[in-house]
């Protein structure tokens, strides 16, 4: 998963992989993510990961994740612009999707 960091202005900061995963599975601690992001003293977090399967519709696991993300970053001040699914053909932002 790849994490931009950026100021209140949308100024970006840092780009950075914050997290790996298997073929099936990525998952990014908060404490990693927003430790960074704190540490950084960014505002605001574009997150982007791959499905290999090629499809870019978000899982269950995606959404989940990404409102419960969403939700923690705002408790700290920060914001997630979005969460990118990249697939093969096509990308899918979670924000136009409605899940942020």
């Amino acid at each position: 998963m790849l994490a931009i960091f950026a100021d209140a202005a949308g100024h970006i900061i840092a780009e950075e992989v914050i997290a790996e995963g298997s073929c099936g599975d990525v998952l990014v601690t908060p404490r990693k993510l927003f430790g960074r992001a704190l540490g950084l003293n960014a505002r605001r977090i574009l997150l982007a990961h791959n499905h290999p399967s090629g499809c870019s519709r978000p899982s269950n696991r995606d959404v989940e994740h990404t409102r419960l993300l969403s939700k923690q970053a705002n408790d700290l001040g920060l914001a997630i612009d979005d969460h990118l699914i990249i697939g093969y053909r096509s990308i899918t932002s979670m924000r136009n999707r409605g899940f942020i």
